[in-house]
């Protein structure tokens, strides 16, 4: 009888970090932001509710919220998209979700979503260049 393959698994280069970014961006594919920053009006709505939950949601949940961009310049070919960052410290970040994501940022997106009227396609991932600059204590990096 052969014994059942098992998948092999990477450490965790983030482990040694006391807090690591969290970039999580969803994808607008009713081009809803893309109308220019200071005259937008949904799209503007929709990110700003979106900064004044999450700032109180990620920090119940043991994070710190750090950002938002709507400005559609970040996601795959350019398309339309929101972009959130947090900082997760290490206790939480290796609890992971089926998705691989740890566990707060899945339920951080959750919420994210309810203010999206249909669902979208959610990419995740560690942000590195964040993550390395708190763990430097150096002055913050420019938006990615």
């Amino acid at each position: 009888m052969a014994l059942p393959v098992s998948n092999i698994v990477k450490a965790d280069p983030w482990a040694g970090y006391e807090w690591v970014v969290w970039q999580v961006e969803v994808d607008d594919p009713e081009q809803r932001i893309s109308e220019p920053y200071n005259t937008a009006g949904v799209a503007f709505l929709l990110a700003e509710d979106s900064r004044k939950e999450m700032v109180d949601f990620a920090a119940r949940l043991g994070c710190v919220y750090e950002g938002c961009r709507d400005d559609g310049t970040s996601g795959g070919d350019d398309d339309p998209c929101y972009t959130w960052w947090f900082r997760v410290p290490q206790t939480l970040h290796a609890q992971r979700s089926a998705r691989g994501w740890p566990v707060v940022v899945e339920e951080c997106r959750q919420r994210l979503n309810f203010l999206f009227a249909d669902s979208y396609h959610w990419q995740g991932r560690v942000n590195g260049h964040w993550t390395r600059a708190f763990r430097d204590g150096g002055s913050l990096p420019s938006w990615p």
